[in-house]
């Protein structure tokens, strides 16, 4: 065992509360070294990296996949990690479904849903513990009987250890979007206005929102006043000698003006526009990056 952890845990945020965190503590009760975000982060940390890092270090990814986790973009990313590494690299991916059935999980990944998994339905977070514990730490699990792990998997100290990280929950909190759980990548102190007389902590967010001094400074694709295409009007301007057309997006309410889309180039206007859609579809979380660099160059 030359890794790090033992496993690595994807989840969305949703999930704690249910499943993934009497699943994480019981998992560490029973000897297994877990990267998960409220064990494995502390004050001042790179979230990103440290995410990276755990996918890296991790012999196993434990993959929670549920309504929340396929409808946020965050996990996503984790899982794309995870199999990346499970195609080049010594790791294999544990799924478990929570809430969700096989169609589900083959609409959202073929691959994920031809694996051997855990349903919630028919095991507790408890029990599914034991089952992981065997499979990752065959050594640990020959050594004691079945009735003391169980003991240990659903005792008292799973139990202590609950309420110490629902101590830190407020804290934690605070380092994931209020409107879809991302988590946060950077908090800066930087000015707040032209002639930096006024600073303040400017929080940025895998999702895209920006905090500054508290304010959006640019929304959360899942908030609700997130702008529409049609909050933009856009105008056009031939150049080149009319061999290519920038199309503007201006902004006519005050969320779209947080948002801003940048200036999107075509031979046309109808190309322009096109391209100038996409750069909203992209910063709406509905386009992914591939796409949104295919239409810029298409």
């Amino acid at each position: 065992m030359d890794k790090e952890f033992d496993v690595f845990v994807s989840h969305a945020w949703p999930d704690k509360e249910t499943f993934v965190r009497p699943l994480a503590a019981a998992l560490q009760i029973l000897g297994v070294r877990v990267w998960y975000d409220e064990f494995s982060l502390e004050l001042g940390d790179s979230i990103s990296e440290q995410i990276d890092r755990g996918i890296a270090g991790a012999r196993f990814g434990i993959v929670v996949i549920s309504p929340a986790f396929l409808s946020r973009n965050w996990p996503k990313h984790e899982l794309r990690g995870l199999i990346s590494r499970d195609v080049e690299q010594d790791v294999r991916i544990l799924p478990i479904w929570h809430g969700v059935n096989k169609q589900e999980v083959s609409d959202f990944s073929p691959s994920l849903a031809d694996k051997l998994a855990i349903d919630t339905s028919q095991v507790t977070a408890q029990d599914a513990a034991i089952r992981i514990f065997r499979m990752v730490r065959p050594d640990l699990y020959a050594e004691h009987p079945r009735a003391e792990i169980e003991r240990l998997a659903s005792g008292s100290a799973v139990r202590e250890l609950q309420a110490e990280i629902d101590d830190l929950r407020e804290e934690v909190q605070g380092y994931r979007c209020p409107f879809c759980s991302a988590s946060l990548l950077n908090r800066i102190d930087a000015p707040m206005d032209p002639e930096e007389k006024h600073w303040d902590v400017v929080e940025t967010f895998a999702c895209g929102l920006r905090l500054d001094g508290g304010d959006i400074g640019r929304p959360c694709p899942e908030d609700p006043d997130f702008p529409d295409f049609d909050d933009f009007e856009l105008r056009f301007l031939a150049e080149n000698s009319g061999r290519s057309v920038t199309c503007f997006a201006s902004p006519k309410t005050v969320m779209a003006r947080k948002l801003g889309l940048s200036p999107a180039t075509g031979g046309t206007e109808e190309e322009a526009a096109t391209r100038m859609r996409a750069n909203y579809m992209y910063a709406a979380g509905k386009l992914s990056n591939k796409d949104w660099m295919a239409s810029a160059v298409g």
